[in-house]
């Protein structure tokens, strides 16, 4: 049953995209969660490569999910290959406690071993700080779907491989706006209150800060270790800048 709130802030065509977003979601990364990733990782890595070679067929299905996004998908080729980079760490660390919300011992032995103990205290404040939404079957999908949409450079990197130009702006501009649109009407929809809405929203965005501070804290130091990059497989290595000896791959290969 719909509730009045809902039906006073939800639009029919607004519930068409939440119900988009929860089905291409459960169909991609949740049933891949039951079929592949039962446990993740399979088994404790001690190396940053390991780690995400691993990573990269889940990452893979996420792709997948994205491309069911009409918005995302419409965007011309170059530009959803740089949102990608762009936003690869992003991508990460709020898809990750969506899809394994219970840190598993071989994900904290990971952590542990591969980022040491201060990111692995951080990492796990950040689960305990999505936790509280997690329970959402659509806010922090809508949320992810707005910090990919984002051109904006969070990465820190000068590198014209990894953060470019892009070729338009205003169309991704316009998809972002969308979603944040519907992020707000959606919380309104399940707020008691306007005032309780506001304060719901103001709270969500120092989880995203947090997020993105950790983020790029754990980018910069996978950058600096070259010869953990030269290991990783070539989808994962083409999220870091190039150098001669790292394997290229095309850029339509990241998301066809």
């Amino acid at each position: 049953c719909v509730s009045k709130r809902s039906v006073q802030y939800l639009s029919s065509s607004d519930q068409v995209v939440l119900a988009n977003i929860f089905n291409a979601y459960e169909n991609t990364c949740m049933r891949a969660k039951k079929t592949q990733f039962q446990c993740f990782p399979a088994v404790p890595h001690t190396s940053i490569h390991e780690f995400l070679n691993e990573f990269s067929s889940s990452f893979q299905i996420f792709l997948e999910y994205f491309k069911n996004i009409p918005e995302f998908d419409n965007i011309i080729m170059d530009d959803k290959v740089r949102l990608v980079k762009s936003h690869f760490g992003i991508m990460i660390n709020m898809n990750e406690p969506l899809m394994h919300p219970i840190t598993s011992s071989n994900l904290l032995a990971t952590w542990t071993n591969v980022f040491g103990i201060n990111l692995t205290k951080r990492l796990l404040k950040r689960n305990e700080i999505m936790e509280q939404y997690i329970y959402d079957p659509l806010l922090l999908k809508i949320l992810l779907i707005i910090l990919v949409l984002s051109s904006n450079n969070v990465r820190h990197l000068n590198h014209v491989d990894i953060i470019e130009i892009y070729d338009n702006s205003l169309s991704i501009y316009a998809a972002q706006n969308v979603y944040i649109e519907l992020l707000w009407r959606y919380i309104l929809s399940r707020s008691e209150t306007e005032k309780d809405a506001v304060k719901f929203y103001n709270k969500l965005i120092m989880c995203i800060l947090y997020t993105q501070n950790l983020d790029m804290d754990i980018d910069s130091y996978v950058t600096s270790l070259t010869h953990e990059i030269q290991q990783m497989e070539p989808l994962m290595q083409n999220m870091w800048p190039r150098n001669d000896q790292i394997i290229d791959i095309t850029d339509d290969e990241i998301i066809v």
